[in-house]
C-alpha cells in the first residue's frame, strides 16, 4: 500500500494506492477505484475502468507531473513531506506546526518529551524504515505539545508523530 499527497490542478488530494500484477486498487480523495493497468511504453498506460478503455500518458518535468486523458491535461504535483518540513523550517511558522511520518516504518527511539522546549532542527524520534534509521526533526522552535508515538510503534506514511508549538 502506498500513501502520498498530491496537488492536483492546485487541489490538495490524499491517495492511497495498491498495484499487484496487473491491477490498481486506489482510494483517491476519498473514492474508490479498481483498474486493470498496462505498461504499453515507459510514460504511457493503457486503463480499464468501468467497462471503459483510456490511454493515460504522464510526463515529468523538474519534479512535476502531466497526465493526459485523451484531450484532457492535468498538472499534478506530488507533495513530499520532507520537503514541506524543511520549507516550514525556514518560513518562521506561527502557531502549531504537525510532524508527520515521511514514510512507513517503525519508532526506535523516542528523543523528546511532551512539554519539553525544542530547537529548529533538534531531532524528536528515531524511525526505522527501509533497513536505514531516519531522525525525524522538528521543523521551527517551540515547545513539544504532543508526542503521537512511543518506542516500537509502526507509522505509516502521513501518521501524526508530534505537534510542536
Amino acid at each position: 500500500m502506498k500513501q502520498y499527497t498530491a496537488m492536483v490542478s492546485g487541489e490538495r488530494i490524499e491517495v492511497v494506492f495498491n498495484r499487484t500484477a496487473g491491477r490498481i486498487e486506489a482510494n483517491i480523495g476519498g473514492r474508490s477505484y479498481s483498474l486493470d493497468a498496462t505498461a504499453v511504453e515507459p510514460s504511457v498506460y493503457w486503463l480499464n475502468w468501468n467497462q471503459q478503455s483510456f490511454e493515460l500518458t504522464v510526463l515529468e518535468h523538474a519534479g512535476e507531473y502531466t497526465v493526459s486523458i485523451g484531450p484532457y491535461r492535468i498538472s499534478v504535483e506530488i507533495v513530499d513531506p520532507r520537503k514541506a518540513r524543511r520549507r516550514a523550517a525556514h518560513s518562521g511558522q506561527d502557531g502549531a506546526v504537525e510532524i508527520r511520518a515521511p514514510m512507513p516504518g517503525k519508532i526506535v527511539r523516542v528523543l523528546a518529551r511532551e512539554n519539553a522546549a525544542v530547537e529548529a532542527g533538534q531531532s524528536i524520534v528515531v524511525m526505522e524504515a527501509m533497513k536505514m534509521q531516519n531522525e525525524i526533526k522538528s521543523p521551527k522552535a517551540g515547545t513539544l505539545r504532543k508526542l503521537g508515538v512511543v518506542e516500537g510503534d509502526a507509522v505509516g506514511s502521513g501518521n501524526l508523530i508530534a505537534t510542536v508549538e
